[in-house]
């Protein structure tokens, strides 16, 4: 019990208290009596921003499972803040914080972040099987910020353009232990016709919209253009990421649309279906639901939580996805869980 209680920060006051200190610095830099000591009350304003608000937030995380990196986030935001509201050209310990410690930090979390994804490749040599960039991303995240549903999201992003540019196809498919989900189903040749047709709507609404508001024109036409990239990374992740059996739990991947981590001994029966059941809380992995067929269905004893899109998480009795040649999957899945029971 003590520790569960440990494990969860007073968010109220983590959040609560340096967000009120941002706040009351913004009111004041408007009040008269501010541009009359701007100096004196500058500097004041930089010690309770720069220095009692990540203090607050510290002592509220410390006995946590937070992160303590994660000061460093709240520094940067009383950063910004000061900013704003104070004329760096006037306050000379502004402009050094904005000049060079600001970079430096930005930097050092950088470097960790790298360093981070480096040494995980390094123990993926020398220990196979691949680890899955996405899945990794997640764990980095949430050690540099802290809160995972706002790593998860971050890490959606980062692995989008990933994907897009650097990700390989898995070459280790033997249709034994792991598998592909793409190949017959025909998604790739959806995931294409929506891309060109995105592509294309844009290139004449774009010329469209520019005769109204250039602004707006270009704000339209870069949000679908993103939604291109995403729609792109997920069929490049479709081919990354494999649906995996392992030893002693069946690892579901679809591309960035949904992923799961199941125990055998979590697995109640599975059945080679398309029919969707009834009476249970139904989650699907796939990205397009009217347009993709599952094939598989995976009930559970005890629900779970799986990531969706954006790294979302939704909790499920009942997980459904798409697999290539579903009959060996459906024996090397039986196999190994036949096995796990035995023990």
């Amino acid at each position: 019990m003590t520790e569960s209680i440990k494990q969860k920060p007073n968010w109220l006051i983590a959040l609560g208290v340096p967000s009120l200190i941002f706040f009351c610095a913004f009111l004041i830099s408007f009040t008269t009596k501010f541009k009359a000591h701007e100096v004196i009350l500058s500097n004041a304003m930089l010690v309770d921003i720069l220095i009692l608000a990540p203090l607050i937030y510290f002592l509220a995380i410390r006995k946590s499972r937070v992160s303590n990196l994660t000061v460093i986030s709240v520094f940067l935001v009383g950063l910004m803040v000061a900013c704003l509201i104070i004329n760096s050209q006037t306050n000379p310990y502004l402009h050094v914080l904005k000049i060079w410690v600001s970079p430096l930090i930005e930097l050092g979390v950088l470097f960790f972040i790298v360093s981070k994804f480096h040494i995980a490749n390094k123990k993926t040599k020398v220990n196979p099987p691949q680890l899955d960039f996405l899945t990794h991303c997640r764990a980095v995240m949430l050690e540099v910020i802290g809160n995972e549903k706002f790593g998860n999201l971050i890490s959606s992003e980062i692995a989008t353009f990933y994907y897009t540019f650097l990700g390989q196809k898995d070459k280790g498919i033997d249709y034994k232990t792991k598998f592909t989900a793409y190949k017959e189903s025909g998604v790739l040749a959806v995931l294409w016709a929506f891309m060109m047709i995105i592509l294309v709507e844009t290139i004449g609404l774009h010329f469209l919209l520019i005769l109204w508001s250039k602004t707006f024109a270009w704000i339209f036409s870069s949000l679908s253009l993103y939604t291109v990239i995403q729609l792109f990374a997920h069929f490049r992740a479709l081919k990354s990421r494999p649906i995996t059996i392992h030893t002693d739990a069946l690892e579901i991947h679809h591309g960035l649309s949904g992923d799961a981590y199941i125990s055998f001994k979590n697995i109640e029966s599975f059945e080679v279906t398309k029919k969707s059941p009834l009476n249970r809380n139904v989650v699907s992995l796939m990205l397009l639901k009217n347009l993709e067929e599952h094939n598989i269905v995976v009930y559970l004893k005890k629900p779970i939580e799986v990531n969706k899109l954006l790294g979302m998480k939704k909790t499920t009795d009942t997980v459904v996805f798409c697999v290539d040649q579903v009959e060996d999957f459906a024996n090397a899945l039986k196999l190994k869980m036949k096995n796990n029971a035995e023990f």
